[in-house]
């Protein structure tokens, strides 16, 4: 078994005071050889070594190791360089109690329970910020679980000295779920649906109250639950303005004949009355009251019905001369029926003729959006 660490090869002149040096530091050597008399090849010990590196007693010398034993130099390098060792046990021992140490938690997947909530259920089971941590992972999910009514699946993940847990809640079942409707007459346009089922698509003519979106169906715990539909779906409306026009109007004029019925009244007593009964088959009517006497003593009122006989007249009209006006009037009753908010797209008049009997519209176009 080799008694040396190292065995050097040296290269250069006047080995003698070399050798001289090393007898006056005590240092052995081995296994010596001298091939020529400018080369030379020995063995040391480590910690011999380390020496002669140390007092630069090779720097004259071009070497080169030829050979090492690594379990001498393993134990010399861990006893020379101790504050290293120590040091390095001290970090490994830092490392792993940082590794079991928890430095935040973060709390993920939370609508409807809040953050603090989980923090504090985690505090019970003595899981908090700032503390080594000794509670598995698996624990804690069944914990949370198990102690939350509201939980219905929770993952723990340590990441570093970091906590995650990652919740899902339990879907709870809105008291009323009802569909999204037309809010209004529409052509579809686009429809994005979120949660939910769409009953159109893009293109369809709707009316006002059509079911556009039903609620999704999904079973949890055997029990079939509906979900809110969650939907935005867009579309082209419009405001209506209509006005209507006869080419012949019918007109009532006065015949000139009449019936006259009269009661004298006081207070709430008729003291007199005279009502001959009317009979005109169509008639005008015209209602008078007046004091006759108006004191204290006698409030003598006297009530008139007059009724004019009448007779129809036909009047010919022509369309084209109130044509503007009554488009005029459309388009008033359309902006009236507008949106304050709405942007008109675009406007159109209809004027159609039914033997006689105009009906004149105009449609103002602009986007809708319904959400829900």
């Amino acid at each position: 078994m080799k008694k040396y660490d190292y065995y050097l090869n040296l290269e250069g002149l006047n080995f003698n005071r070399l050798f001289d040096n090393l007898n006056a530091h005590n240092i052995t050597i081995f296994d010596y050889v001298r091939p020529n008399y400018k080369q030379c090849m020995f063995g040391v010990k480590a910690y011999d070594y380390y020496l002669i590196k140390k007092l630069k007693l090779l720097n004259e010398y071009k070497y080169n190791i030829v050979s090492r034993k690594n379990l001498g130099l393993c134990l010399y390098s861990i006893f020379h360089n101790f504050g290293i060792v120590i040091g390095l046990i001290i970090s490994c021992v830092f490392c792993f109690v940082i590794s079991r140490t928890t430095l935040k938690i973060n709390v993920i997947g939370v609508e409807n329970i809040k953050t603090s909530e989980i923090i504090d259920m985690l505090k019970s089971i003595n899981v908090t910020t700032g503390k080594i941590n000794t509670v598995s992972n698996q624990y804690i999910e069944q914990y949370l679980i198990k102690n939350n009514d509201k939980i219905s699946l929770a993952s723990v993940i340590k990441k570093g000295t970091n906590l995650i847990v990652n919740i899902k809640e339990k879907i709870v079942q809105a008291e009323v779920v009802d569909s999204i409707c037309a809010t209004s007459n529409m052509i579809v346009d686009d429809i994005k649906v979120v949660q939910g089922e769409a009953k159109v698509k893009v293109g369809d003519i709707v009316k006002k109250g059509d079911v556009l979106v039903v609620p999704r169906k999904i079973k949890q715990n055997d029990e079939e639950i509906l979900l809110q539909p969650i939907a935005e779906i867009s579309g082209t409306t419009w405001a209506v303005g209509q006005v209507e026009f006869d080419t012949e109007k019918i007109e009532y004029v006065r015949t000139g004949k009449k019936i006259v019925n009269s009661e004298y009244i006081i207070n709430k007593w008729k003291i007199f009355s005279h009502t001959p009964r009317v009979k005109f088959e169509t008639y005008e009517k015209k209602v008078y009251n007046e004091y006759v006497f108006k004191n204290m003593f006698i409030p003598l009122k006297l009530s008139r019905v007059i009724y004019y006989e009448t007779k129809e007249n036909v009047v010919q009209q022509n369309f084209e001369e109130h044509k503007n006006s009554l488009v005029d009037n459309s388009k008033k009753i359309a902006y009236a029926n507008l949106p304050n908010w709405a942007k008109v797209n675009n406007e159109t008049l209809a004027i159609n003729n039914n033997n006689g009997h105009y009906y004149i519209t105009t449609y103002l176009e602009y986007n809708i959006t319904i959400k829900g």
